[in-house]
């Protein structure tokens, strides 16, 4: 009898052992699959300083979440997240969709830069929303999913995020390109998007990023343009008589909309 106690221990351990060994895994999984994933999806850098999740609870963080400038712009970066706080359903991460509870992201910093093709947030939202469409004719045109190494189809990864929210995000804009010195900053309302992928098969994580992006994008252009653009372009030393002043607002509101 005890020889059978022992074993019983001895498998107890072992399999405690696997489950520490994958669950302390998960985190790099997730932080190298953002910075691995994310790039081709936005045609820009993305870099996530760490990830911490409870396996157990389905909470954890983000931290420092980065999304590079694309090509054509000056600054560093377009967007910098510090913090961004999530609870998973855990019960739905085995299913064919994973349900995401919250996402809340606190005082962001975004930058927002105009040039004359438009701007860099813009470009960025494009690029995500293309992907998606190339996804999406990719997907009708082979309806069959790619084996996976054991001969069964691969699954791709679907989302349901029940509220996403942005508070406090502070927001840089700049028309440097074309009026040199001529900067803004301004606190963009609060973004809460909700019922993400829900009431179906869900969405793609390019989905996801697309919708959040351009929505990012939507409101720091509204900011933008009805904000403080008189002291954008008076803050930038130039001299510009009344009727020229509001040409020039005009104009930079034509560039930050694009």
């Amino acid at each position: 009898m005890k020889w059978l106690l022992r074993i019983v221990v001895v498998l107890v351990v072992l399999i405690a052992a696997f489950l520490w060994l994958g669950y302390s895994q998960i985190d790099r999984l997730i932080k190298l699959g953002i910075e691995k994933g994310t790039p081709p999806v936005v045609q820009t850098s993305v870099t996530v300083a760490a990830v911490k999740l409870s396996p157990f609870s389905g909470t954890g963080t983000i931290e420092g979440f980065e999304i590079g400038n694309p090509k054509g712009f000056t600054g560093p970066r377009a967007m910098h997240i510090g913090k961004a706080e999530m609870a998973l359903d855990t019960s739905s991460v085995s299913g064919d969709k994973i349900v995401i509870k919250h996402i809340r992201i606190a005082a962001p910093e975004i930058n927002l830069e105009a040039g004359l093709g438009g701007t860099n947030l813009k470009h960025i939202a494009k690029n995500a929303q293309d992907f998606v469409s190339q996804q999406s004719t990719a997907a009708g045109k082979d309806s069959t999913a790619a084996p996976a190494d054991d001969g069964k189809p691969k699954k791709s990864v679907k989302l349901q995020v029940d509220e996403l929210l942005i508070t406090g995000a502070k927001l840089s804009a700049s028309a440097a390109g074309i009026v040199p010195g001529a900067n803004a900053n301004v606190t963009l309302p609060d973004i809460r998007l909700t019922n993400l992928g829900s009431g179906g098969a869900g969405i793609s994580p390019a989905e996801l990023i697309a919708q959040v992006l351009s929505r990012i994008s939507t409101e720091a252009a509204k900011a933008s343009a009805n904000g403080s653009l008189k002291n954008l372009l008076q803050g930038s030393g130039v001299k510009i008589e009344s009727d020229g002043l509001k040409d020039g607002v005009d104009g930079v509101k034509k560039l930050f909309r694009k």
